[in-house]
């Protein structure tokens, strides 16, 4: 059983913002397949602000170049999006493989971001595009790097009177671009392990690559001295394998060893290689 609360459910953002200045202990409920669930298990709000009616927040469109991503847009909607699809694959695919169906018909890409599980499936491919969030408060909105906004597991730099309310994502037009994830099951399953992508290569050479690790350090991250030791470096050569070494001595530095690292490291380097092979 639920413990009490009141339920808010503001028609317009100004309204939204004005309830987080004023209300104190109050959670936005956006999907709710992670709050709803810590509610069940003990966790206690004064108030649930729902923020299903604000129509801005739900809405993907391009914006001075970048695309913009409603922080209510479900993950199915941002799995169907043919603008995802085309500009951000990596999310495209990590949308579609969230939960189960029910849940991608409720999760919301904001929520999954504000509860910073270090196995959540859209922070993977959203470092790789270096993707910013907008945070909007009376007080004004700032912009803020994904790779700064979640500070520690479960744990980010939002404010108590601050909305998330949009993602601004850099296209990689011209990349090849991925998402692959281990879990125990093919469906309703969180990822034990995950690698997004996106690589850009000429006449047989890495021009730029970008990879973001899911799921075996304590922050998902991008590991940007292989990424920067790869450039201009041969496909297909010794250089994927130290990449991958640098990657795995990474890791290990983060997390230390952990007993899972048995297999998970083994499955890395093998699906890095074949990302790198292309």
């Amino acid at each position: 059983m639920l413990p009490e609360f009141s339920t808010q459910r503001p028609e317009t953002k100004e309204v939204a913002l004005t309830l987080l200045r004023d209300l104190k202990d109050v959670k936005v409920l956006a999907g709710g397949t992670d709050l709803l669930v810590r509610m069940g298990r003990g966790s206690v709000h004064a108030h649930l602000m729902d923020i299903g009616a604000l129509a801005d927040l739900d809405c993907i469109e391009h914006g001075n170049g970048t695309l913009l991503v409603g922080a209510a847009a479900t993950h199915r909607k941002v799995h169907e999006d043919h603008l995802v699809r085309t500009e951000a694959k990596s999310l495209s695919l990590a949308s579609g493989l969230v939960g189960s169906p029910q849940i991608r018909n409720m999760g919301t890409i904001g929520g999954n971001l504000v509860n910073a599980s270090p196995a959540a499936d859209s922070i993977a491919p959203l470092l790789v595009h270096d993707a910013k969030v907008v945070l909007e408060s009376e007080a004004g909105s700032r912009r803020v790097a994904l790779e700064e906004f979640i500070v520690a597991p479960y744990k980010t730099s939002i404010r108590d009177d601050e909305l998330l309310t949009r993602i601004e994502i850099k296209s990689c037009e011209g990349y090849r671009e991925g998402y692959r994830r281990v879990a125990k099951r093919a469906a309703w399953a969180i990822s034990r392990l995950s690698v997004a992508w996106a690589i850009k290569e000429e006449a047989g050479r890495f021009v730029e690559v970008r990879l973001a690790i899911g799921s075996c350090t304590p922050i998902p991250f991008r590991p940007k001295d292989a990424e920067a030791y790869l450039a201009g470096k041969e496909k297909g050569g010794q250089a994927s394998r130290v990449a991958i070494d640098m990657i795995v001595s990474g890791i290990r530095l983060a997390s230390g060893e952990r007993p899972s690292f048995v297999y998970k490291i083994p499955v890395l380097e093998a699906l890095l290689d074949e990302i790198l092979r292309g």
